[in-house]
Parts: structure tokens; sequence; C-alpha cells
């Protein structure tokens, strides 16, 4: 697991390190003093923990530049006091945490936030396999926006490209689970 913690008091960001610590001994982790450093090391990461008050640009506005890049990242924010959490939904929060963190409650929180890294990981892995004229090859049930028949074959359209397979548009509804 790869994570970061984003928050310019050294206290909250050694607490919550210990935290993770304690529950994933083998847990990369990375810490960032402001919402701009974590954007500029342009890494993915499983699960990050954002302090919302931040200098320079806020938890709000880095996560919603973050989800951009990274929409599946488990996002956990932390600040002083509840006058956010709407706005944090709004960048789709897993949780959040109120200062002075408290390890029972991380705990909690961490291990709902690992099982629903797991679903997501999953989920991200979903695949259909796809026979054309010249190669077989695996597509990922997340990038196919719609499918058409034509004829004895079917235009896949992804979010990447189109291709034509050989199938029938019943095989391709078994295999999506349609």
């Amino acid at each position: 697991m790869e994570a970061a913690i984003v928050g310019d008091e050294q206290f909250t960001q050694k607490k919550i390190c210990s935290y993770i610590r304690s529950q994933r001994p083998e847990c990369r982790m990375e810490i960032f003093a402001r919402g701009e450093d974590l954007l500029a090391a342009g890494r993915r990461f499983d699960l990050v923990f954002l302090d919302i008050q931040l200098e320079g640009i806020n938890g709000i506005e880095t996560a919603q530049i973050y989800r951009q890049r990274q929409e599946d990242t488990v996002l956990v924010f932390f600040a002083d006091t509840q006058e956010y959490v709407l706005q944090a939904f709004d960048v789709s929060a897993f949780h959040y945490l109120l200062k002075p963190v408290e390890e029972d409650k991380f705990r909690e929180v961490f291990h709902r936030a690992e099982r629903e890294l797991e679903k997501r990981k999953s989920k991200r892995r979903e695949t259909v396999f796809i026979k054309t004229r010249n190669r077989s090859f695996s597509l990922e049930k997340d990038s196919i926006l719609y499918i058409e028949s034509r004829g004895k074959k079917v235009e896949i359209h992804t979010t990447g490209a189109t291709v034509e397979a050989y199938a029938s548009m019943n095989e391709m509804e078994g295999q999506l689970g349609c």
C-alpha cells in the first residue's frame, strides 16, 4: 500500500505515520507539507490523508486537482473543525477526521479504508476477453463506454479507442454481466 500524508503540522504528520505503522508496518508512506507538493510529485497513492487547512492551496482544492488524475484514491481529510465536511464530500472523501486524531478512531477508519481500497482495486481489474481478426486481448470493463452490434461483429467504444471484435451482442452482455 502507498499512502501520502499531507499536512503542515509535524506533530499530526508523525502521529498519523505512527498510527499507519502500527496497522500496516509494510506500508510505504510519503509526507508532504503542502498540497502543491503532493500534486508536483505526480505519484499515485492508494490512500491520502489530507489536512484541509494548508498554506497555499487548501486541502479541498488539492483534492479537486488530485481527483482529476487519480479518481480511485481513497481520500481521508483531517481538520480542526467540522466546518468543511460538506465540501470534503463534494470531492468524494472517504472520511473526515477531527484533530487531534484519536488512535481508536483512526484504526476504525483505516480498516474501513483498506476494505474500500480492495473493492476499488478489484473493480479496476475486471476485464473482458476480446477477439479481433489479428489478435486476442483483455479490456478493462471500466474503460468500455458502449458497444454497438455490426452484423457478426461488435464495435466496442472505450475511453481510448474503438475496437471491432468477432462476437455477438449476447456474448458481450454475458461477459459484462448485463
